[in-house]
């Protein structure tokens, strides 16, 4: 206001901002604390549990579609059925487990699968055919490694291919349990 003289606040008003701004602090240091420890619990979680990886290709089509994203939970207990993600001449394949090891796996000319004599049952293939393959079948799979074949399977490289062969468990990453 013209023509008034500014008072010098009292010191009641100059411990009230004091505390104004304290709580305010208290108030961000709170809210900086949450975010570094939901930093650090998300980089855990996708260092030692979880990992995010790009599919690319055709091999798995019509379940997978190339460009998806795909989480992966991170184990080395795999089934039969179960699709993962492994490690194959530094790249990350995605195939699906058709065969664990201490089992036999025989394939016909045709492409119908079979494991230890009996008929695997495959919802999930769009074409029944043998594909790319250079093994002869009846074929042992190994204990600690797994036989896995795309659902794409005459466009997929994947166990029946010496080149590439059974999935020892030191290979895997783990399991698909996600896509988007």
């Amino acid at each position: 206001m013209p023509g008034k003289y500014l008072s010098k606040p009292t010191e009641a008003e100059t411990k009230e901002k004091k505390e104004d701004k304290k709580q305010v602090l208290r108030y961000l240091l709170k809210w900086i604390t949450a975010a570094v420890l939901l930093a650090v619990l998300l980089l855990n979680l996708f260092t030692h549990v979880f990992q995010i990886v790009r599919y690319n290709g055709t091999g798995m089509e019509p379940g997978l579609k190339g460009g998806q994203t795909l989480v992966i939970q991170k184990t080395k207990k795999v089934t039969q059925g179960d699709v993962i993600a492994f490690y194959y001449n530094n790249q990350i394949l995605i195939r699906r487990v058709i065969c664990t090891g201490g089992n036999q796996i025989e394939i016909d000319a045709h492409g119908v699968v079979s494991i230890n004599g009996e008929p695997l049952q495959e919802p999930y293939l769009k074409n029944v055919t043998l594909g790319q393959c250079n093994i002869s079948f009846p074929y042992h799979v190994n204990t600690g490694t797994v036989f896995v074949m795309g659902d794409n399977r005459e466009e997929a490289m994947d166990s029946r291919l010496e080149e590439i062969g059974t999935v020892p468990e030191d290979r895997i990453i783990g399991k698909v349990i996600m896509q988007f």
